[in-house]
């Protein structure tokens, strides 16, 4: 009789075993501390991170309690990054002009030009005049130019975020036409029959539309800070806990921008 191990002279290798547990996790652990890295590294990252701790802190500050017997700490910690982020976005109005100088070919029309100069000069000017509001707090200029140099870049602010908002209402509204325009092909009766590639960009779009709208969302938010500025915290504008609200909506979601970017 036959030995039955040569029935089968070619056996299926076994599967390899699955990991263990833990195995597993620290992966997805390494992988979340190299996403981390990846966001540290990023100049907005550090940036919105130190934002979010100093809005915080404002937010405490304005709290009925006052912080209590933390004010006087929390006071100098808000103040001290509100500073160090001055100075962390030094150089960062290259940027700008960058993209002044290089007009992208997103913006074929005269309007979407001047929208666009309007965007990034504003920010662009807004940067570098925050690098004399730095050097005026950190003793190097006299502090007597402070509060001149801030109006203006609270103006330039205010000016860029306003063409910045009418630029992306505009690019909002090209991504829902082309929505719109795919969307009959799914409703025809022949959505077994889609491919995969257009559904893929069906999402791809959707997820651009939402992001835009968190980014108008951000900017609404800056905006009702620069106008603050600008009107020198009068009116309803004067509530700091509505304005520290504001600044910590704008960097949570600046922040999940920059996260997604990596």
């Amino acid at each position: 009789m036959a030995d039955q191990s040569q029935s089968s002279p070619n056996p299926k290798p076994l599967p390899p075993p699955p990991p263990p547990p833990r195995a597993a996790a620290a992966a997805a652990e390494r992988d979340f501390l190299l996403h981390l890295e990846a966001y540290l590294a990023r100049r907005d990252g550090v940036d919105k991170l130190l934002k979010i701790a100093r809005y915080a802190a404002k937010i405490a500050l304005s709290s009925p309690s006052g912080a209590g017997t933390l004010a006087p700490r929390l006071k100098a910690f808000e103040s001290s990054v509100g500073l160090s982020r001055k100075a962390f976005r030094l150089g960062k109005f290259v940027q700008d002009v960058n993209a002044v100088r290089c007009p992208s070919a997103a913006a074929p029309s005269a309007a979407d030009r001047l929208l666009a100069a309007a965007a990034y000069g504003g920010e662009g000017l807004y940067y570098f005049v925050e690098q004399f509001v730095w050097l005026a707090k950190a003793g190097l200029i006299p502090a007597e130019l402070a509060p001149r140099l801030q109006r203006i870049s609270a103006w330039a602010e205010l000016v860029g975020y306003a063409g910045s908002i009418a630029l992306k209402l505009k690019e909002v509204k090209k991504i829902r036409s082309t929505i719109e325009s795919k969307t009959p092909i799914s409703k025809s009766g022949k959505c077994d029959g889609i491919e995969e590639e257009e559904e893929e960009e069906m999402k791809r779009l959707r997820e651009k539309l939402l992001l835009k709208h968190l980014s108008i969302v951000q900017d609404l938010a800056d905006g009702l800070m620069a106008l603050g500025d600008v009107r020198e915290a009068k009116g309803f504008l004067a509530s700091p806990l509505l304005m520290a609200s504001a600044g910590l909506l704008s960097a949570l979601i600046s922040t999940h921008k920059n996260w997604i970017a990596c």
